[in-house]
């Protein structure tokens, strides 16, 4: 219950925030995405350890005419050989700020854009997983990970 309250006061923030720039248009872009990162396993037997992982993904962003956002992607990623984040958030000024689900493993994720450029973006997530131990499979052990990565701009249309 307190993990999910960790995320829960984030997504409060988010619905009161107004952006310092509104846009007038609406917006959406494809892009592709690869990141690197680390997840802390646990309750695998008695052991606690650091494991890699990286993931290319690609997925799609819808930004409206009052910076609001939503975004999904599908990823091909070791160790999980698939996985997928789908999320809501808010544009503030270049930077985009997301929450969301990784449904497997499955993980509540915050992530944030670094001021975008013109071929694309850094990006950091950090998820947790609120899972008690006796459904830790559905996150392939994985009680929190720390991701960073670059996003290229695939297309962009305003309407």
């Amino acid at each position: 219950m307190k993990s999910f309250l960790i995320f829960l006061i984030p997504l409060f923030f988010l619905c009161s925030l107004d952006a310092q720039e509104l846009s007038t248009k609406k917006s959406n872009q494809f892009f592709l995405e690869w990141n690197f990162g680390l997840a802390y396993i646990t309750d695998v037997g008695t052991s606690h350890f650091i494991f890699p992982g990286t993931s290319l993904l690609m997925g799609k962003t819808w930004v409206n005419e009052n910076n609001y956002v939503f975004e999904f992607e599908a990823e091909l990623a070791l160790p999980s050989i698939v996985t997928g984040k789908i999320g809501v958030g808010k544009k503030i000024n270049n930077s985009i700020v997301v929450m969301g689900v990784r449904p497997f493993p499955f993980h509540l994720f915050l992530q944030s854009s670094i001021a975008s450029g013109e071929k694309g973006y850094w990006i950091t997530s950090m998820e947790l997983n609120p899972l008690q131990t006796d459904a830790q499979s559905m996150s392939l052990y994985s009680k929190a990970i720390l991701n960073f990565g670059y996003r290229w701009n695939l297309s962009k249309k305003k309407q």
